[in-house]
């Protein structure tokens, strides 16, 4: 047994231990507060973990194995892409994580949906986003572990169904377990993991390769394109739709909202802003360029997103590699594991008290479990499905998720006159324009851009037309949200 395969281990025993531990906290929590610990950790995470789970649950397999599959692939195109991930947690913690912590507390909102249903007070559009939202986190999910196999595999030698039981396990013992307890003191060494496993990988690899200079010399001879910003097939129209979709738009990503519903007080939120920051700077722009410097060292993999795996095997030590590895199967399962709070909480609090207002906490905390436990198992079974760059199918989920929320988000918080009738329209809209860009009517993706693209803007003017066309929302709205009385005309 080599070196890495023993780092990747002791990683996967303390995080297994995590969970169990995390169980025994969660079983000893009175009932009646079971769900805010579950969901929620009990609102009490510090500003480190706080910013470990956004950036972590933002920086998915999407920037640790397919955003460097993707560099391998274009070039520096998918580098210079990856720069915008850099406003994610600045969009999520300072405009966005201030006013939905706030809120959260006047009405003891939870989960994501509560914060829409206080602010809409309608059943409908809660159904409506659970579902939408666990079709479209199935499959993201799926690709996590999707990458969490592959690195695996890369480790290993094993085959990919064995490794994809193997990376998935820890991720259903400390979920389903210790919900977001169990996340929230996982996350903590997943995200030492991620950003020193990040570190020792861009160093190896650029020293592997004798320097910038000889490693672009070498990917210039196979293909001027890969130096290009556009890398030969990628419009500047599509480029700009990246930037929004991947640092402005993201508001609109559910999974992204735990750190705003968890954080303790106003100093933890400040440390998350800026560390998270920090963090996500080092991961977005470290691993897609060695994962472009690592076509200049081996230009003939056959599937893409290997070459961060690979790169971690062949150019560290092995007990290194074994960190590094460790360090982006961390990065897989922060994300897996917030969008399972999402899909559970959605289903298994929200969709269930809209019908079952009177429904025991016992049954609730049963329901979570088994919810969470069925959703990760679907997910895993999609992974059997192996696309060679899971990018795109990243891409395609969060582009739909911010189509139809994004509006209701954002003017939900800051604009006292949006209202139940603008946001159902406003996730229609969005969401019908985002399958017809999808399919049948490419022409919406105007210059080439993303398919969220169109849907995301059109969609806020939609809201903003039928919220000044119906009634305005009732005044104990007005008063939770913003504190004052409605300002009548």
């Amino acid at each position: 047994m080599n070196g890495a395969i023993i780092s990747f281990l002791i990683y996967t025993g303390i995080l297994t231990a995590i969970g169990i531990w995390s169980y025994k906290i969660v079983e000893k929590v009175p009932i009646a507060k079971y769900e805010q610990e579950f969901y929620a950790a009990g609102r009490g995470l510090g500003g480190i973990v706080v910013a470990f789970i956004i950036a972590g649950g933002l920086a998915s397999a999407g920037t640790f194995i397919a955003g460097p599959g993707m560099a391998y692939a274009y070039g520096f195109t998918w580098s210079f892409n990856g720069i915008f991930y850099t406003f994610m947690n600045l969009m999520l913690l300072a405009p966005i994580g201030i006013a939905v912590g706030i809120v959260a507390r006047r009405v003891n909102a939870i989960t994501y949906l509560d914060v829409f249903k206080s602010r809409y007070e309608s059943r409908t559009i809660v159904v409506i986003l659970a579902a939408l939202v666990t079709i479209f986190l199935l499959p993201y999910m799926g690709t996590q572990f999707v990458g969490a196999a592959r690195v695996i595999t890369q480790m290993t030698g094993l085959n990919y169904i064995i490794s994809l039981v193997l990376g998935s396990a820890v991720v259903l013992i400390y979920c389903v377990l210790g919900g977001m307890r169990g996340t929230s003191l996982a996350v903590l060494l997943q995200g030492i993991a991620m950003t020193g496993g990040c570190i020792l990988l861009f160093v190896g690899t650029v020293q592997h390769a004798g320097g910038f200079a000889s490693a672009t010399d070498i990917l210039a001879a196979q293909d001027i394109n890969l130096l290009t910003p556009t890398g030969g097939r990628f419009s500047y129209f599509f480029t700009f739709s990246m930037a929004c979709m991947l640092g402005f738009f993201i508001i609109g990503v559910p999974h992204a909202m735990l750190g705003a519903l968890t954080f303790k007080n106003t100093k933890s939120l400040k440390r998350g802003i800026w560390m998270g920051s920090v963090v996500l700077v080092m991961w977005a722009i470290m691993l897609p360029i060695s994962g472009i410097i690592g076509r200049a060292i081996n230009p003939n993999l056959a599937v893409p997103d290997e070459i961060n795996p690979w790169l971690a095997m062949n150019v560290l030590p092995p007990a290194l590699g074994g960190i590094v590895l460790a360090g982006i199967v961390a990065g897989i399962q922060t994300t897996v594991a917030a969008m399972a709070i999402i899909i559970t909480s959605s289903i298994a609090r929200n969709v269930l008290r809209e019908y079952k207002p009177h429904v025991s906490g016992e049954t609730v905390k049963i329901i979570s479990r088994w919810t969470m436990g069925i959703c990760l198992i679907l997910s895993i079974t999609l992974a059997l499905f192996q696309p060679k760059l899971i990018q795109w199918i990243i891409l395609f989920s969060v582009g739909g998720m911010e189509a139809i929320t994004f509006g209701p988000i954002l003017l939900g918080l800051f604009w006292q006159r949006g209202n139940k009738w603008g946001t159902m329209a406003a996730i229609v809209w969005g969401m019908s324009t985002y399958a017809l860009g999808n399919t049948v009517l490419p022409q919406i993706n105007l210059g080439g851009m993303h398919p969220s693209f169109t849907p995301v803007v059109t969609s806020v003017l939609v809201y903003i037309a039928v919220s000044l066309a119906t009634a305005p929302p009732s005044d104990e709205v007005v008063r939770i949200f913003w504190g004052t009385s409605r300002i009548k005309s």
